[in-house]
């Protein structure tokens, strides 16, 4: 069973952790590169299961379409156990591998719940999408251009919550104010969201073209991203509320 404190299954140094101050997309990505550099045999047989729990899907969508859709929320459960080992190292915490297999057990009811919204709206959206694109009305653009939105809004809620959702500091927390922070963590931070979306989908984009660097590390890489950019940009975040209702409380 993972703790968040150490981890007795854990003898191997795990990286030096970066001060989580300033959120900084350039710092999140050499720390994530520094994360994989100490932590690869940790995360790369956990990207793996993912990879598998990817490939097996997408070769049973091939063949049944709809049932393949219908697992599709069943990739949370790896991705959970991705993201928390990714924040457990930037928190600097004891990890092991057995803490990305524990996730499941301890996330599993809000990752999977995560999971299936995001393939509601993902589906739902990109039908839109589509429609609105092919149409000759304005509505039908409006209607599209509202999908795009739509879509944009859930990635960056999602990219943001995950981190929130394993983040050994905030694990008592009530899953509902996890997701709150992370939506204020959009509205606080739209442009660097948007850009963390945007390298994020590069480096998706580098792991399609080279199938094994998805399988084996993309999607590590990716959670360590996202987990070296959102928790500090969290903790800014709610360290410069709590001095504003401390300010407003001392008027």
């Amino acid at each position: 069973m993972a703790a968040d404190g150490p981890d007795s299954g854990s003898e191997a140094p795990v990286a030096p952790a970066a001060p989580l101050a300033r959120p900084s997309i350039p710092h999140a990505l050499r720390a994530a590169a520094s994360d994989f550099f100490y932590n690869s045999w940790r995360l790369v047989p956990a990207n793996i299961v993912w990879g598998v729990a990817f490939i097996a899907i997408a070769l049973l969508g091939i063949s049944a379409p709809l049932l393949g859709l219908v697992l599709v929320p069943l990739l949370a459960l790896p991705t959970v156990g991705l993201f928390r080992i990714a924040a457990l190292i930037a928190r600097g915490e004891a990890v092991s591998l057995s803490d990305g297999f524990s996730a499941w057990r301890r996330f599993g009811g809000p990752a999977l719940a995560t999971g299936l919204v995001v393939t509601v709206c993902a589906v739902v959206a990109t039908w839109d999408l589509l429609a609105g694109l092919t149409s000759n009305s304005f509505v039908g653009w409006v209607l599209g251009t509202l999908a795009a939105w739509g879509l944009l809004v859930v990635s960056a809620t999602t990219i943001a919550f995950w981190p929130l959702l394993v983040d050994p500091r905030r694990v008592d927390r009530p899953v509902r104010e996890r997701l709150r922070l992370a939506g204020m963590v959009v509205v606080a931070y739209p442009l660097r969201i948007a850009a963390l979306l945007l390298v994020l989908a590069l480096v998706f984009v580098g792991g399609f073209v080279a199938f094994a660097a998805l399988v084996t590390i993309a999607v590590a890489y990716s959670a360590s991203v996202a987990c070296r950019w959102v928790l500090p940009a969290a903790d800014r975040l709610e360290a410069r509320l709590a001095m504003r209702d401390r300010t407003a409380e001392g008027r």
